[in-house]
């Protein structure tokens, strides 16, 4: 067993590094395709008598849900090791958005492009809850442990174009690819660890009964940045003259992922690197136009990444630690699920 892991770790050190490359090269033509193609509308549209015009939108929102950190018992196994679930319940943002398009959708068809950023204020936002699975025969969790969890810093990025449809007076389909970039920081503090007595390897099944071992102060930190590439499409119905929704999906499997966990008692930092998985976005954007060149808007969307995997780098510290960094491949996996619930104030610029 150990001779074929040692293999497969050698074929994904190959294989690896060159899909990283190859997501880059894939978001690099797009992003370079799609704003040539849209600096070329944008100088046409914005002639005399145009029919594009750009608007400016303040946010404000809560995402409400979880990070998931998984580290896999091994490189062939999906069998977990670890889970640490870091809470965003929620998580309060504030940002704003850019957009560039026609100024009705219902009367004329074009290309537009989007652009909007969202900040996390830095407060609690719920939970860390770590389960170990120590023993090494049976597949049931041993430890546990429960720490509050602050967010330290937040930043969702969205990127986007593609080309507005006209069907009808009130319906419009929108195409698009979409790149996307998350960053969650937390800090885990306080709180209480549970496992039996050692050795591990052959603990039994926890229990809520086990005696609560507290510490004080900051146990854990841990990173995660997200970089998506996503094509999608929205429909965007009017009912009413000064009414309409719109709803959108994205879906992919060009994900990119570097995590870093910093584990203070133990002195021990993990970098994880994890490629591709599953990314879903999906929502509905209800909007009420009083005037001509003003939106007030609800949104509600979900997203969800699950499937990335990758490579964990450990790094021990300390004073007088010497230090050697360990590798271990294809054992690392990160996740993601959150509700957003969102306002926005749009001005459209003539």
């Amino acid at each position: 067993m150990e001779k074929h892991d040692r293999s497969l770790d050698r074929a994904m050190e190959n294989i690896l590094p060159s899909c990283m490359l190859t997501i880059k090269k894939i978001c690099v033509l797009v992003s370079i395709s799609l704003f040539t193609f849209g600096s070329l509308e944008a100088q046409a549209a914005l002639q005399p008598g145009r029919t594009h015009g750009f608007s400016i939108s303040p946010l404000f929102g809560i995402i409400y849900g979880q990070a998931e950190e998984i580290v896999y018992k091994s490189s062939v196994s999906d069998d977990y090791l670890s889970e640490l679930l870091w809470d965003l319940k929620p998580l309060l943002y504030t940002g704003f958005a850019a957009d560039f398009g026609p100024k009705n959708p219902f009367l004329h068809s074009g290309f537009f492009a989007a652009a909007s950023v969202k900040f996390g204020l830095p407060l609690r936002t719920g939970f860390m809850e770590n389960r170990d699975w120590f023993n090494d025969t049976h597949n049931h969790f041993t430890n546990f442990s429960r720490h509050e969890a602050f967010s330290r810093n937040a930043i969702l990025l969205d990127l986007s174009a593609g080309v507005s449809w006209r069907l009808s007076s009130s319906l419009v389909l929108r195409t698009f690819a979409e790149f996307t970039f998350m960053h969650f920081s937390w800090s885990a503090e306080n709180g209480f660890v549970q496992h039996p007595a050692p050795p591990w390897a052959n603990a039994p099944p926890w229990n809520e009964n086990l005696p609560k071992i507290w510490v004080h102060g900051p146990v854990v930190l841990y990173t995660q940045n997200w970089f998506i590439l996503s094509p999608g499409f929205s429909l965007k119905a009017r009912p009413g003259n000064a009414f309409s929704i719109e709803g959108k999906i994205n879906y992919s499997p060009l994900i990119y992922c570097r995590a870093r966990d910093d584990h203070l008692l133990r002195d021990t930092i993990f970098f994880d690197e994890m490629f591709f998985g599953h990314y879903i976005n999906g929502g509905l954007r209800f909007i009420f136009s009083p005037r001509n060149n003003l939106d007030l808007s609800l949104s509600a969307s979900y997203r969800f990444i699950t499937g990335t995997r990758g490579n964990t780098y450990m790094e021990r510290t300390g004073v007088n630690v010497i230090r050697w960094p360990v590798r271990h491949f294809n054992t690392a996996g990160a996740g993601y699920s959150a509700l957003d619930l969102g306002f926005r104030l749009t001005v459209r610029i003539n």
